[in-house]
């Protein structure tokens, strides 16, 4: 599962590969890594070789063990490096241990990122993301 266990004091990262879909994110995540408390590191080079092949990296998931389910600066300016690379949006997704999870995406008018209105894990790594299109639903 992508959620931070209790029990973990290291970050986990993966890779987000899939489809956006207007406002619809369809991701899987691969290329597991652990890391430190307070850091993760991944296989960049693998990331800039999928998505010169392929065009499908959606950004990346990884774990905050002590912290909320919130973009630290370091996050920021990694996104913000990431969205300037690859010339698109991409997505920050964070699991923390209260079993929360939270999708941020990124991009060049909002380079602070902008939280998904909703983010759910499912099996076998797949994670379904939907933004908020800023309308109001009559209850």
């Amino acid at each position: 599962m992508a959620r931070a266990s209790s029990a973990e004091t290291v970050e986990r990262c993966w890779a987000l590969v899939g489809q956006r879909r207007g406002l619809i994110w369809c991701a899987r995540r691969l290329r597991s890594a652990r890391g430190l408390p307070l850091s993760v590191e991944f296989d960049g080079p693998w990331v800039l070789r999928r998505e010169e092949r392929r065009h499908d990296v959606l950004g990346f998931l990884h774990t905050h063990p002590s912290g909320p389910p919130r973009p630290s600066r370091r996050d920021v300016r990694t996104m913000r490096a990431w969205c300037s690379a690859f010339g698109k949006p991409l997505l920050c997704v964070i699991a923390c241990p209260s079993d929360r999870l939270a999708a941020y995406r990124f991009d060049n008018n909002h380079p602070e990122g902008v939280e998904l209105a909703i983010v759910q894990a499912f099996p076998r790594g797949i994670l379904i993301g939907v933004e908020a299109d800023g309308r109001q639903v009559s209850s």
